[in-house]
């Protein structure tokens, strides 16, 4: 589930084109976020060497930076929840800090055995 700052229409808008089958929540309050810890970032996180490193990165795959939607200095969140609780989150080092496929597979499997969860079944 995929939890943003827009409203439902720009969600929508921008999911249709890029992942429709992800199911998507509005949070323009933030709530969600405040509920999870997100707040602002500070300004390493918010502008230096990482930030600058994938945005370059960015370009060079031809993303460019569009106009923001929310409060564009609170940083991103990446959660595992199940069953009330969170089993894993990644602390995202900058605003650009997006884990490879890989380590986030890998990281999720880790959090699932460790409490006793897999495929298809719950954790206990």
């Amino acid at each position: 589930m995929l939890v943003h700052q827009g409203s439902f229409e720009e969600g929508e808008r921008l999911l249709a084109s890029r992942w429709p089958e992800a199911v998507a929540i509005s949070d323009p309050g933030r709530v969600l976020y405040s509920a999870f810890g997100l707040g602002r970032g500070g300004p390493r996180k918010l502008a230096g060497p990482g930030t600058w490193t994938a945005g370059l990165r960015a370009l060079s795959k031809g993303h460019l930076v569009g106009r923001p939607v929310g409060d564009p200095l609170v940083l991103p969140g990446l959660f595992l929840v199940a069953e009330h609780q969170i089993l894993w989150h990644h602390e995202f080092a900058h605003s650009g800090d997006l884990p490879k496929e890989s380590a986030l597979v890998a990281a999720v499997e880790a959090a699932l055995a460790a409490h006793g969860a897999g495929p298809g079944k719950p954790p206990s």
